[in-house]
């Protein structure tokens, strides 16, 4: 399933930009780098390519770990998808088809060091993901997308007692949204940030940016595509927590082109482009120490137009490309410590 799919992002505004060829990560084959472990302190991203996952630190020259490799220890599968870690990075979810699951391709959960990995089954019960999921810092609350509410897709959450997944409850009943997709924790833990819509595939229009709280409490829309001046499209997607505020990705016209952007709505105030050329890239990511992640098409001698990790600081300048000519599966990425 496609959610989203290719689209672009230009950061206008603060600091220089430079073009940099980027640091090491990756070969064209795929998503590169070896079995071993990732360090901590630099932060990090996990994303996907070709049915595999990954994991890397948010460094410039930096080799990502090729976590489907390490998972093969659990079942030989085929498919591991939206890999999607907590945000000070303890935990990991995804959707893969290496556990015994009756319907092919699960949700399942594993803690940083890959040492065990385990379905997620909200009331005992096996299940299959509409999109990318979310996980507590304490790897015992997970937010997935799927079909079972009031709306063609909604956003659930299960919290774990023991060994015990509880069952499931509905976070986006009060939605006026038939799509309610892509969740993304807040720092703070306490709110999930996702896209709402009339569309299946966003960029179709009709899209904005919503949240809730755990609860399920305090739905609200927290940026419409109209609150962009000129929107090429009437759609905002991928919304994520930042230390400036909601990083998104919009539609914005430069010049004669049209590219999609990425955008930040501070606290208080309107939303404003940031960061200067990065023209053709998606899926905004934030770290908590201000530096985000995006995937760009537009590097110069990125002759394929594919969809590389980029690792760009607060105020907007690019430091460096972290998955040179590897095209990163374009349904967001995942940020944490």
């Amino acid at each position: 399933m496609r959610i989203a799919l290719a689209a672009c992002v230009l950061l206008v505004g603060c600091g220089s930009v430079s073009q940099v060829d980027g640091g090491a990560g990756g070969g064209t084959g795929g998503g590169g780098g070896g079995g071993g472990t990732v360090s901590t302190g630099a932060g990090h991203f996990t994303y996907g390519v070709s049915d595999r996952v990954y994991r890397i630190d948010a460094r410039v020259g930096a080799s990502p770990q090729d976590v489907s490799a390490q998972l093969t220890r659990f079942g030989a599968g085929t498919r591991d998808r939206w890999l999607i870690p907590s945000v000070n990075g303890a935990f990991l979810v995804l959707s893969t088809d290496r556990l015994t699951c009756s319907i092919g391709e699960c949700l399942a959960i594993a803690p940083s060091d890959l040492s065990t990995l385990a379905l997620v089954t909200p009331g005992g019960t096996e299940l299959s993901i509409e999109g990318t999921p979310a996980v507590s810092n304490a790897g015992d609350t997970v937010i997935y997308p799927s079909q079972d509410g009031p709306h063609d897709v909604d956003l659930w959450l299960t919290k774990k007692t023991g060994s015990t997944w509880g069952a499931a409850t509905l976070l986006t009943g009060a939605s006026s949204a038939a799509y309610n997709n892509m969740p993304a924790l807040t720092f703070d833990g306490q709110r999930v940030l996702f896209d709402c819509g009339s569309q299946p595939y966003p960029e179709s229009g009709g899209n904005d940016a919503c949240e809730v709280r755990l609860d399920g409490s305090g739905f609200r829309v927290v940026v419409r595509s109209t609150a962009l001046p000129n929107a090429r499209y009437d759609f905002v997607q991928f919304p994520h927590d930042s230390l400036d505020g909601v990083l998104f990705q919009g539609s914005w016209p430069i010049g004669a082109e049209s590219p999609e952007s990425i955008w930040l709505l501070p606290p208080s105030g309107a939303p404003t482009a940031v960061g200067g050329t990065f023209t053709n890239a998606v899926s905004p990511c934030g770290l908590r120490d201000g530096r985000f992640g995006i995937l760009w098409l537009a590097r110069a001698g990125n002759t394929a137009g594919v969809h590389e990790l980029t690792l760009v600081a607060r105020d907007g300048s690019l430091l460096g490309v972290l998955t040179p000519e590897v095209d990163v599966t374009d349904i967001g990425i995942g940020c944490s410590d």
